[in-house]
């Protein structure tokens, strides 16, 4: 039997670590055997940034997830002590803070977003870029019927980098996907991503599962400030619209933690590359590396 932390701070963690790097992870759990063994799992991975706020008021986060042969998984959450989250953590001096999910973190949604703003106000203001995913907004979620795109609105204009599946931005609108069994809408998925650049975000990438993702970047002056930060260069890697797709798998071993794989990889590959089109395609193979249960980086011949 093999324990591991999910979620974006367990599975982004592990990412980070398997492609070489430190993350510092912050969250809050409850004053359960759950939260301890939280605590005891990331702080052997990621000694000294590990910093988890407790609670006595409610229990720790989990997750039921079931995946039969030949379907999708499904998931029982439970949010937990995610209730509590309001993103007055302390921040390490990353060169990227990453935030997911508001639609399982509801204290991150108060007053259209403001606590997910000042977040990512806070990040930039010590040098950091920031990055927001989204998770699948349930039916009987208490935010299904939540205003999104006013959400979008206030905290994007703090965000650098824009990270959500197309199924995220969906199930959060609470329309459907315009998709057919097989067939993507294409052109709703590349609306969507413009509206999002207009609304602030500088990199916008949409996954859409087996057909790759959608990457799309800001004007000029939206990406120079990005650019303080990851060194790639503005005026070269400006206005780019790209669909790039999925890396082919050689065998499926789990899909789970397969999206924050992807998106974590996707940051690591830009602070590497300095080049947002090369860090998605990297990206792609890092996750089809993990679905196929392989080391996320091919060791050299």
């Amino acid at each position: 039997m093999a324990i591991q932390i999910g979620g974006a701070v367990g599975n982004g963690a592990r990412t980070a670590l398997r492609m070489g790097r430190v993350a510092a992870v912050t969250a809050t759990v409850g004053a359960d055997e759950l939260g301890g063994l939280c605590r005891a799992i990331l702080s052997a991975d990621h000694p000294a940034t590990v910093w988890l706020s407790e609670t006595t008021t409610h229990s720790t986060s989990y997750s039921v997830v079931l995946q039969p042969p030949g379907t999708d998984r499904s998931f029982w959450h439970h949010t937990g002590a995610n209730d509590e989250f309001d993103g007055t953590c302390e921040l390490a001096a990353a060169p990227i803070v990453h935030f997911g999910y508001p639609s399982l973190v509801p204290g991150m949604t108060a007053d259209s977003g403001q606590p997910t703003a000042k977040l990512f106000a806070r990040a930039r203001a010590q040098g950091s870029a920031t990055s927001l995913d989204l998770a699948h907004c349930a039916q009987n979620s208490p935010l299904r019927h939540y205003d999104w795109d006013t959400y979008f609105a206030h905290v994007l204009q703090e965000t650098d980098v824009f990270c959500p599946s197309w199924d995220d931005i969906t199930s959060a609108r609470n329309e459907p996907s315009r998709n057919h069994p097989g067939v993507l809408d294409r052109v709703a998925v590349e609306q969507a991503a413009a509206t999002f650049l207009g609304m602030g975000a500088a990199i916008v990438l949409i996954t859409v599962g087996e057909q790759g993702s959608y990457l799309a970047t800001g004007n000029p002056p939206r990406m120079q400030r990005l650019a303080r930060t990851t060194r790639i260069n503005a005026d070269q890697h400006t206005n780019i619209s790209a669909w790039i797709a999925a890396a082919p798998i050689e065998r499926f071993v789990t899909s789970n933690g397969a999206g924050d794989t992807f998106k974590v990889a996707f940051l690591l590959s830009l602070l590497r590359l300095h080049d947002p089109r090369a860090a998605a395609r990297e990206a792609t193979l890092v996750v089809a590396r993990h679905i196929g249960g392989l080391p996320l980086v091919q060791e050299p011949v």
